[in-house]
């Protein structure tokens, strides 16, 4: 897989404009895209013919949804938002090419309606209001983990769902913890 073919451009753009906000004085800014993407972790070189390739996780995180299908064949994140019982789902967004398909893009688009509609109090830290509260810290923590930790290789998908009651977060692959350590944190 090469970053020429298969790297969704928009996406690492967009991802780069974060990072730059979030930390304008990192130096990895100084980088070109493919060093860039090199020094994350999702551009490769092969020490031996000196070739790039792109790393799994390069082509996960920012690749087009074809190259990805081509490397994982049952990848597949699906988020549903279930509101009314009696309806399969009233907002669904998953891998069916209107969109980049990767889970950069999935990411954004999907922590964008769970957290849409979580009220926000206000509340002052200093003289700066804070915006976020312990649920989309939650939420955001929930969906990071249920991405980092699938195991893309099996044939499962990954499926967030959101109820008026509940969130759901599932996965394929195993915990690497028992259940009973997962619950008491830490």
């Amino acid at each position: 897989y090469s970053y020429e073919e298969d790297i969704d451009k928009e996406s690492l753009r967009i991802f780069r404009q974060i990072f730059l906000i979030r930390k304008p004085d990192h130096p990895f800014h100084a980088s070109e895209d493919k060093e860039f993407l090199r020094q994350l972790g999702g551009l490769g070189i092969d020490r031996v013919s000196g070739e790039e390739y792109l790393t799994l996780a390069g082509l996960l995180m920012f690749g087009k949804f074809r190259s990805i299908l081509d490397a994982v064949p049952n990848y597949l994140i699906d988020y549903q938002e279930r509101l009314d019982d009696g309806i399969r789902w009233t907002d669904r967004v998953t891998t069916d090419g209107t969109w980049s398909g990767n889970l950069f893009d999935f990411y954004r688009i999907v922590i964008r309606k769970l957290t849409g509609d979580v009220k926000i109090p206000f509340k002052l830290q200093g003289d700066i209001r804070v915006e976020e509260t312990p649920v989309h810290e939650a939420l955001r923590e929930a969906l990071v983990n249920t991405i980092i930790h699938a195991d893309y290789s099996g044939t499962g998908s990954i499926l967030v769902m959101k109820r008026p009651y509940q969130f759901e977060f599932k996965n394929p692959g195993l915990m690497r913890v028992s259940q009973e350590e997962a619950l008491c944190g830490g």
